[in-house]
């Protein structure tokens, strides 16, 4: 009904009455002779809740449609990975697996995993007496001559 003219300030049936006149009946409308600037559309809703009843609609429509194809794809997922015999639900625990048994993580063999430092030279003298002391040795239980021992001797020392 909107704005109406009245008398006084009471209620009646319609609703209440203000000091100017006006009786207030609960619906929202502009004074008689006032331009509503377009605002108003005929079924008595304003444009803005118009425009929020589309929005909202269209927002409802896009969740629904997202929802279900999130349903499909993971549904046709699902499907793949039981036909390729893996387990759709622990799916990334196996991929992780192969890759770490995988030839594909593992160092190169060219590449030594741990640099070895230079081995140090051994001083030779300790081996030369080692070998004049087994060269003695054998002499000593008759595995080699007097002859012999002199040459294996002589080439010892030589180096």
């Amino acid at each position: 009904m909107g704005w109406m003219p009245g008398v006084g300030l009471t209620f009646d049936d319609s609703g209440f009455v203000d000091d100017s006149g006006y009786i207030d009946d609960g619906v929202i409308g502009v004074p008689p002779g006032m331009d509503d600037g377009g605002f108003m559309d005929p079924t008595g809703m304003d444009g803005m809740a118009a425009g929020f009843s589309a929005v909202f609609g269209l927002v409802l429509v896009l969740g629904i449609v997202g929802a279900v194809f999130g349903l499909v794809v993971r549904a046709r997922k699902y499907r793949i990975l039981s036909d390729a015999g893996i387990d759709p639900l622990t799916v990334d625990a196996q991929i992780a697996a192969k890759v770490l048994r995988s030839d594909a993580l593992a160092p190169a063999a060219s590449e030594p995993a741990v640099a070895t430092p230079p081995a140090a030279p051994t001083p030779a003298v300790p081996a030369i007496e080692q070998r004049l002391i087994e060269l003695d040795g054998l002499r000593a239980r008759g595995i080699i001559s007097d002859e012999e021992h002199r040459e294996a001797r002589a080439a010892v020392l030589k180096g």
